[in-house]
């Protein structure tokens, strides 16, 4: 299972290329989804969000309906993930109003349930609810039980939201019962996660690690990187009010590592300050403060009020741990305002018992008392009256506390007034001398303390510049030994490359120079045909063998530039006329008219040469060779295919490794040398393309580059 999303990625490319070939639209844009979904699930969230753009342009170009709702679905799920909330809400508009007019009810149904999250997100609770509701009606007449879990799983949100945790429980188990018929591991990863939430806001840890377990199982199995993010948080979560803060913090870290690596903002920032609370909980207060001022930072800029309001609150828990309680206030007092823009009343409680504790501890009875009464508010609205009793006894307390204080205060002074009285001269010459000795002391040990940290500071600065130094000898020692290695296997490589062409070079040249005379006109030309033939591969090796050293040399420096496709390779498959007519190979270009590339023309025209030369290597008499090219936003897709004898699958996966020596002669015992193929991927990838190989297993090989298109084009 831990291969299937590299499996089903290699599905998809194949279907993108058979696309490609048969031109077919719809196809092209189902292939470019499904890669894009394959890359999200695996956090490859740029890229997936590529491949959902060029879908988009290209089901809208084609007025394919379903493909342009699909994508706009895609792109918005995307944006929702990124924390871009108003963009995908736009996404997921377009998506429905197209869904509805062309009648695609599960498009429709994805659309309504998605929405319904951006209100629930938002704040927007009895929106929410009614995008859900739509989502579920039309479910009804669809029987998509994977959408029907996904909606089910929403609307139990919302639930928990109004404190109705038997119906949200109620939701979130007929969920599980649906998406276990299904057997969609997606979904029931999903439903799990859920019910770990549920059971632990119900007290029963054990069933809440016990279905945070089997959903990361699910995901891990999946390759679902955003999944394994939410389910190693919500364990961490359980652990930590389990008392099992070493777990939780395992636990935890790896969520943020997940969420980093993907950009997932409202799951970054849940990790963060997760890890915020179990730092405070150890009493790792910079910590702590350091994970929750990222968790804030993130969520104002990605206008995530609940994360906001989140990391408020517990900056001002952390701060209020290290006695810094007007800074805990300021904190609690933003985490409040956010609470209440956003209607997340749930956490009013926590906001007022912080701030309440805070004014309690700077002794100030006003602010303590009003944050008192909030609270008591929120925890017992019907006891309200009981309530103003105890908070007006606290008043009273405080006051009577802080006069006793005052007077406490004003006694003592008037006690040191009278000692001052009596003691006035002896004291004023006590305290002259005392100063006296006091500044010279000071003086001495600052004069002292300045000129050693002088020192220090000249030491250290040797000492880095002699850290730096070493390290760049370091490093030049180490340049300077693989250069010599690169140069020590240059030389050997071209030394056995060579020996063997120029050998047989030297004895057709030998032979023909003594046995001329006595040589039939028939064997003078085929050893003439030899000759040129051998001379060919001679050059060819050695232009392929200088094109190699300069690369392994770090040599090479493409010169980009805006080139004539047509014309870059009709220039370089000139060159091997004679030896297609020799094997009565045909040769066709399927090349567009005015088609333009930004590329280095010599590695490009490399390129060509060798994917031909090894083409007509393996084609027999007879045979057909095909160098076509088709545009493919923003790059020109070209393809040398073959009608030869194919390459096994074992040869074809490593065909390309830059650590394997592959070299198979031709049909007619033609010499390889194993470096055209490497030289290939590495200048294509120098020209900013990429290079693969197909094999129908019938009808020869066909290798395809790619090659960015100019703005000419």
């Amino acid at each position: 299972m831990g291969n299937a999303p590299q499996k089903a990625y290699q599905s998809g490319m194949e279907a993108l290329n058979l696309a490609n070939r048969n031109r077919i639209d719809t196809l092209l844009v189902e292939s470019k989804l499904l890669l894009g979904q394959i890359l999200h699930l695996q956090g490859k969230n740029k890229e997936a969000q590529a491949w959902f753009e060029q879908s988009l342009v290209l089901a809208t170009r084609s007025q394919y309906f379903s493909g342009i709702c699909k994508a706009e679905m895609e792109s918005g799920k995307l944006d929702y993930f990124f924390g871009n909330y108003d963009k995908s809400y736009e996404n997921f508009s377009r998506a429905l109003k197209m869904a509805t007019d062309q009648g695609f009810l599960n498009v429709q149904a994805e659309a309504y349930n998605y929405i319904g999250k951006f209100y629930h997100t938002t704040g927007q609770f009895g929106k929410s609810v009614e995008n859900y509701k739509k989502s579920i009606e039309i479910l009804k007449k669809t029987s998509d039980s994977a959408h029907a879990a996904s909606v089910l799983l929403s609307i139990g949100k919302t639930y928990i939201n109004e404190g109705n945790l038997h119906m949200a429980l109620h939701c979130y188990l007929d969920a599980y019962k649906s998406s276990g018929k299904s057997k969609n591991y997606l979904a029931l990863a999903e439903v799990c996660n859920h019910l770990g939430s549920i059971y632990l806001i119900m007290g029963q840890s054990d069933k809440s690690l016990d279905y945070h377990r089997e959903a990361l199982k699910y995901r891990v199995l999946l390759g679902n990187r955003e999944g394994m993010a939410k389910s190693h948080n919500n364990l961490g979560e359980t652990y930590y009010k389990s008392g099992m803060i070493d777990s939780a913090e395992l636990h935890l870290q790896q969520s943020l590592e997940c969420c980093l690596i993907m950009g997932y903002k409202k799951g970054t920032v849940k990790a963060l300050t997760n890890l915020g609370k179990v730092n405070e909980t150890m009493h790792h207060y910079q910590k702590a403060s350091k994970f929750l001022l990222q968790a804030y930072n993130i969520s104002i800029k990605a206008g995530y009020d609940a994360g906001a309001a989140e990391s408020s609150l517990a900056m001002g828990n952390n701060l209020m741990a290290e006695w810094r309680y007007a800074e805990a206030i300021k904190r609690y007092e933003s985490s409040l305002a956010i609470a209440k823009s956003a209607n997340l009343e749930e956490m009013f409680r926590d906001i007022y018992h912080g701030l309440f504790r805070c004014y309690m501890a700077i002794q100030d009875s006003a602010g303590a008392l009003r944050y008192h009464m909030l609270l008591s508010d929120a925890e017992m609205k019907k006891q309200k009256a009981e309530n103003d009793q105890q908070l007006s006894e606290l008043r009273i307390i405080f006051e009577t506390e802080k006069q006793e204080k005052a007077y406490e205060v004003l006694r003592k002074d008037n006690e040191l007034k009278e000692m001052t009285i009596k003691r006035k001269n002896a004291w004023i010459w006590m305290v002259i001398i005392a100063l006296i000795f006091t500044l010279l002391f000071s003086i001495l040990l600052f004069s002292r303390f300045n000129n050693k940290r002088k020192a220090n500071r000249k030491l250290e600065e040797l000492n880095n510049r002699i850290l730096t130094q070493n390290k760049e000898l370091e490093k030049l020692n180490k340049e300077l030994e693989i250069a010599n290695r690169e140069k020590d296997k240059i030389f050997s490589i071209i030394g056995h490359e060579l020996r063997n062409p120029l050998y047989w070079l030297q004895n057709l040249t030998e032979m023909l120079s003594l046995k001329y005379l006595t040589m039939t006109a028939e064997k003078v030309q085929k050893t003439l045909y030899s000759l040129d033939e051998s001379a060919k591969n001679a050059f060819h090796l050695m232009d392929n063998l200088l094109h190699w050293s300069r690369s392994r040399l770090n040599r090479i420096t493409p010169k980009i530039s805006e080139q004539s496709l047509e014309k870059l390779i009709s220039e370089s498959t000139r060159m091997y006329n004679t030896i297609l007519e020799q094997k009565n190979i045909n040769l066709t270009l399927q090349l567009p008219e005015e088609s333009y590339i930004k590329v280095d023309p010599d590695l490009f025209s490399c390129v060509i040469r060798n994917l031909l030369s090894n083409a007509i290597k393996f084609t027999p008499t007879d045979g057909t060779i095909e160098i076509t090219s088709i545009a493919e936003r923003p790059n020109y897709l070209i393809s040398v295919s073959d009608t030869g004898i194919g390459i096994n699958q074992k040869k074809m996966k490593a065909i390309f490794d830059p650590d394997k020596n592959h070299s198979s002669p031709g049909l007619m015992n033609e010499r390889g040398y194993g470096l055209g193929l490497k030289l290939c991927k590495e200048f294509v990838e120098i020209n900013g393309g990429k290079i693969w190989i197909s094999d129908s297993g019938t009808s020869g090989t066909c290798f395809s580059f790619t090659a960015p298109a100019s703005r000419k084009a």
